[in-house]
């Protein structure tokens, strides 16, 4: 089925040229995607807020991505924001309608990351990945993925994938962050800003063929690779879990992730399996 295009082209007040939603359908095609529908927006709060609030009605009848050039309340896990000035960014959500949910979903995330990081290989871009959702290099936090599960009127399943990766970081942006960040123009100099729709219509493609190869086949195909791009394996970790856990903190060495995408951590001779929380090595 061929590609649906919803095309924005509405001038760009923020001064750059307005994404090309005709440009990321061709290169979500050269990627394998040609069943994905497409939309592009100048502007708007948040593309996984869009996609969910429709996915609450009905579940798509098919792959939807959707990217814009500047999102005003972009954010990440446990309602952090996502900063970037306009235009700075690689911004689109997939909307992925699910039949049966596999117990392991919530390693679908992991998943794409694993996704994001061999794309991003084939362009010269080498990465970690920081449990659970964080894609970073040098150190420093590139790129973010946020996963929410929607249940519509019918009680039909939908997976909303939200991807923003830094593109280049001015000062301020850089000032707002809480932690060290990394663009792609630092990576890879001006080859990085030569199409944002390209850039979109690759990462958006790998992002849709996991998520669909994981409701195939679950976390089982991503495990040993996620693994190899673990950052900080090995090392001594505090993990600060979610406050919905109820738990408290655990500390002690990083090992792995399991088969169902779980944080093993090896503490006074015995080991943990955290579901949720943030993780951070020890000084």
């Amino acid at each position: 089925m061929a590609a649906r295009v919803t095309l924005t082209q509405a001038a760009d007040s923020f001064g750059a040229a307005p994404l090309d939603a005709s440009e990321i359908a061709r290169a979500l095609a050269l990627a394998g995607c040609r069943d994905c529908a497409v939309e592009a927006v100048t502007v708007t709060g948040s593309t996984n807020e869009d996609l969910v609030a429709r996915a609450r009605v009905r579940q798509p009848s098919g792959p939807l991505v959707r990217a814009a050039s500047f999102q005003t309340g972009g954010r990440g896990r446990r309602q952090r924001r996502w900063r970037a000035a306009p235009n700075h960014a690689l911004l689109f959500s997939a909307a992925i309608p699910v039949g049966v949910c596999p117990d392991s979903l919530p390693a679908i995330t992991l998943a794409c990351g694993v996704a994001l990081a061999d794309c991003l290989a084939t362009h010269g871009v080498a990465v970690q990945l920081k449990w659970p959702n964080d894609v970073r290099s040098n150190g420093c936090k590139l790129a973010g993925i946020l996963t929410e599960l929607v249940t519509d009127r019918n009680a039909a399943h939908t997976v909303v994938i939200g991807v923003g990766i830094n593109l280049h970081l001015d000062d301020a942006a850089r000032s707002a962050i809480e932690q060290p960040a990394i663009a792609l123009d630092q990576l890879l100099g001006g080859v990085a800003l030569q199409s944002r729709e390209q850039w979109i219509g690759h990462l958006g493609g790998a992002i849709v063929a996991a998520a669909a190869r994981f409701m195939q086949d679950g976390f089982a195909p991503f495990y040993a690779r996620f693994n190899q791009l673990l950052e900080s394996r090995g090392k001594v970790v505090d993990v600060s879990q979610d406050e919905v856990a109820a738990e408290p903190a655990i500390s002690g060495r990083l090992i792995e992730v399991d088969r169902l995408g779980r944080l093993v951590i090896e503490a006074e001779g015995q080991r943990h399996r955290v579901s949720v929380g943030d993780v951070s090595v020890r000084p």
